[in-house]
């Protein structure tokens, strides 16, 4: 929660960070589907004669299981979404370092950001993916997993409640000791679900090399976590291959596996394939497009976001009932937030000026996803701000699926008020506080 709902009388925490899960989930759905759905088109439909060559096993999954993963997978993006409501809230009140400008540390750390959320994932991942196969916690833990013996992508989030729990965990952790900007872990995310869903495609779409093997062995291949879900006390790693050839847990046989599922002997008498099918590397382009473009729209998005200044001036509301002055939140300047500095009611008016709104974000058009209070009720609604013609401002509150909208103008416009000077002479100088 911000420092300015902190302060705000009446802010009501749970209004807040439902409005925050309301605004998280849809994108968990749908970067779950454009991920898992996406592989699932390309390398199950559209490309299963061009890849028939690597499928590893002779069956495919059959459409009740893929059901089954699907309804399973929409339980698991749900928990996903309450732990970025954790990230974001955390990050409001200083606890996690998530940013909204990705240049705020510097390129450069932005890129190490992204690298060491991938890597310390992977760690994450395997410690814990261990734990959850002890004979004590299995059942209860990773059961629903391992039901997709032959596995499909939309086996990616098919996990049990606290198994998706635990994996929900890692990014509110690692925000609290690393900070990490939207942008990358936006990337991070999408390069999760691609690699998990590719991971239970059951193609081998990673190259091999004359001798057969990977091309590419410090990575974990199709093949790889294939092994896991036939025989599941092998294989825990989830993008590379290091942590079960350091501890002993990779399959004996996984090379092996390996180069029958790309149709080389390990001998390399075979006519050498350095490069992967044509299919596969139109699956490896897609996905690392997917990712360019969806970076980039962040990147846009970000750079209209810091491109549009606070409304300026003084701003009274419907009704003539309080002046409010808006500025960028001290607490993250990518933000905006408004303060009371006048009200007919010198109840609801103290020293610290309150705050009426809050967390608002330039979408392009309109300022969104942020909070106001409704001074008559004390009551705290998620809102949207959108600027209009002849100094004027739409304001929209929301609870759930209830909503209305007032229209306040710049005091300068109203006449008769042009005097009519609220603003204190340091409120220039003065930063909200969140």
């Amino acid at each position: 929660m911000n420092e300015d709902l902190q302060l705000a009388a009446g802010a009501d925490p749970l209004t807040v960070a439902a409005a925050i899960f309301l605004h998280i989930l849809p994108n968990d759905f749908a970067r779950y589907l454009i991920g898992a759905g996406g592989v699932f088109l390309l390398v199950n439909v559209l490309f299963a004669k061009a890849l028939a060559g690597r499928k590893i096993r002779k069956r495919s999954p059959e459409a009740q299981q893929m059901r089954r993963e699907f309804l399973t997978s929409m339980r698991t993006t749900v928990i996903f979404a309450l732990a970025g409501v954790i990230s974001v809230m955390g990050g409001q009140v200083g606890i996690t370092k998530a940013y909204m400008n990705p240049a705020q540390y510097g390129w450069l750390y932005f890129g190490f950001s992204l690298f060491a959320l991938i890597v310390l994932h992977d760690a994450w991942f395997y410690w814990t993916h261990r734990l959850i196969h002890h004979p004590k916690l299995f059942r209860r833990v990773h059961r629903t997993h391992h039901k997709s013996y032959n596995p499909s992508p939309w086996t990616a989030y098919s996990f049990d409640i606290s198994e998706a729990a635990v994996n929900a965990a890692f990014l509110p952790l690692i925000l609290i000791v690393m900070p990490a900007s939207y942008i990358a872990i936006f990337l991070f995310l999408l390069h999760m679900i691609v690699r998990n869903a590719v991971g239970h495609c059951g193609y081998e779409l990673f190259p091999s090399r004359r001798s057969g093997r990977p091309m590419f062995d410090w990575m974990t291949t199709v093949t790889h976590h294939d092994l896991h879900h036939a025989q599941a006390g092998w294989n825990y790693g989830l993008y590379f291959t290091w942590w079960d050839r350091l501890v002993g847990t990779e399959h004996p046989l996984y090379h092996e596996k390996f180069a029958a599922a790309v149709g080389k002997p390990l001998d390399g008498s075979a006519i050498a394939a350095m490069k992967a099918p044509a299919a596969s590397l139109l699956v490896a382009a897609l996905s690392a497009t997917l990712i360019i473009i969806a970076g980039a729209g962040q990147v846009r998005a970000q750079a209209e976001l810091y491109s549009r200044p606070a409304p300026e001036g003084v701003w009274v509301t419907e009704g003539h009932g309080a002046h409010v002055i808006f500025e960028s939140c001290a607490h993250n300047p990518d933000h905006l937030c408004g303060r009371m500095i006048w009200s007919w009611d010198p109840a609801l008016m103290d020293a610290a000026a309150p705050m009426m709104l809050g967390g608002f974000q330039w979408a392009g058009e309109a300022w969104e996803d942020g909070w106001l209070i409704n001074p008559e009720d004390g009551k705290t609604y998620r809102g949207k701000i959108t600027p209009n013609a002849d100094d004027r401002l739409t304001l929209k509150g929301c609870t759930f699926v209830f909503c209305r909208s007032q229209i306040w103008l710049r005091i300068d416009s109203i006449p008769g008020c042009a005097a009519m000077k609220t603003a204190s002479p340091d409120l220039k100088e003065r930063r909200l506080p969140a």
